[in-house]
């Protein structure tokens, strides 16, 4: 529900009715939600946010009735989406895997303690079919308090995971991802930490668009293929987690992502937000790009409780504004930006400019991923990922430094 002292939320557009409310031993190495970032794991196979106002195809515009009678004007078709040949989105049954060539789960959130201590997880699970099938999980935990931030990452051949109807059960090397419908449950002990998660969501899921398309839950990347992306941004979240071997029970929310389809994952990079606003509506946008660093579409969805609408084409702005280069790796990733919408700025800052997740033992490639928060025309919190930034050519990630 729009917030009446907010004056941001008397001009943000509506959400309308339209939309429904992508075997070794475990590795220590550092890590990052990247698969959307899992960009690089084709080599080993968006996220994300990971990844929607794509390149819709339409051949053409409808007929107009004075072309019709005119025998000498030319006959044109009805418009045409690339994505109407594909099934649409079959909920609760579209939970379960689907053995496309790339799929993941994805979970993020910020969680708060009854002693006041905030902290910040992300947890992925990706399944690529490429040669060989292989099943990757990533996981990370930021103290909010002190900035220290536990990581871990896993991969094993084939499909760890146990068959459940309209849902998925993965397990691998002690660590769970499983839902059934809108419970989900995550576990994860790693490098002095751990997460125990279970997590509802009363509401209709979020099924992303292109802004004039009629078929929710699918995206047209273009030559880069076509993802089917639903999410649900405020799970309720309650469990334990512990830092140091120190247990503390924790509460608040958290957004999921499904993403999937024959999609190339190393074609393109993106920035990607997911943001829970303090009017209570949800804001999804990203940000696609090439190899030089080119945009090539800037899309999203702004929803509520009871609807969803895309964002339409133009309507918004990503302005990068402050950069960090991790030490380790000299990548340049762009962490704070300045969103422009018809309803007003955001300015979007992370909590701690070191979010970089080291995924080169599992999905081939390294990505930023972290929380931020959020000023300017409302307030907020969420996260923030970048793919795609070590794969930029030469010129174009000198362009950026």
């Amino acid at each position: 529900m729009k917030n009446a002292d907010d004056p941001a939320s008397k001009h943000r557009p509506r959400a309308s009715p339209e939309g429904s409310r992508g075997h070794h031993r475990r590795r220590r190495p550092r890590r990052r939600r990247g698969f959307k970032a899992y960009a690089g794991l084709l080599a080993v196979a968006l996220v994300a946010v990971v990844g929607a106002g794509l390149l819709y195809l339409w051949t053409s515009e409808p007929v107009p009735a004075a072309a019709a009678a005119d025998r000498t004007a030319p006959v044109r078709a009805e418009a045409v989406e690339r994505t109407a040949a594909l099934a649409p989105l079959n909920l609760p049954a579209d939970h379960a895997p689907h053995g496309a060539g790339m799929e993941w789960w994805y979970y993020n959130g910020i969680l708060d303690a009854k002693s006041g201590e905030r902290y910040a997880f992300h947890v992925a699970v990706f399944v690529a079919n490429t040669l060989v099938k292989h099943t990757v999980m990533h996981v990370a935990l930021t103290d909010l308090q002190t900035g220290k931030r536990f990581s871990s990452q896993s991969r094993t051949g084939g499909l760890p995971a146990q068959r459940v109807a309209n849902g998925y059960d993965f397990r691998q090397e002690g660590w769970r991802v499983a839902a059934s419908g809108a419970a989900h449950v995550l576990n994860a002990s790693f490098e002095g930490a751990s997460i125990a998660l279970d997590l509802k969501d009363p509401a209709p899921v979020v099924a992303h668009r292109a802004a004039g398309s009629k078929t929710p839950g699918l995206l047209d990347f273009g030559t880069s293929g076509i993802s089917y992306y639903y999410s649900r941004p405020r799970m309720s979240a309650q469990g334990r987690i512990s830092v140091g071997g120190a247990p503390v029970e924790v509460s608040g929310q958290a957004w999921y992502d499904h993403q999937w389809g024959d999609f190339d994952v190393l074609s393109l990079g993106w920035n990607w937000f997911a943001l829970h606003l303090a009017d209570g509506s949800d804001l999804m946008l990203y940000e696609l790009f090439d190899a030089e660093g080119r945009k090539v579409t800037t899309a999203g969805t702004v929803s509520t409780a009871s609807a969803s609408t895309p964002i339409q084409p133009g309507e918004v702005e990503l302005l990068p504004v402050t950069n960090w280069t991790s030490p380790r790796t000299r990548i340049n990733y762009p962490v704070g930006w300045r969103i422009k919408l018809p309803w007003g700025v955001l300015d979007v800052k992370p909590f701690f400019t070191d979010g970089e997740f080291d995924s080169s033992v599992t999905t081939a490639n390294f990505y930023w991923e972290g929380p931020v928060k959020v000023t300017g025309a409302t307030t907020g919190e969420g996260f923030l990922e970048l793919s795609g930034y070590d794969r930029l050519s030469a010129a174009a990630a000198a362009k950026r430094k």
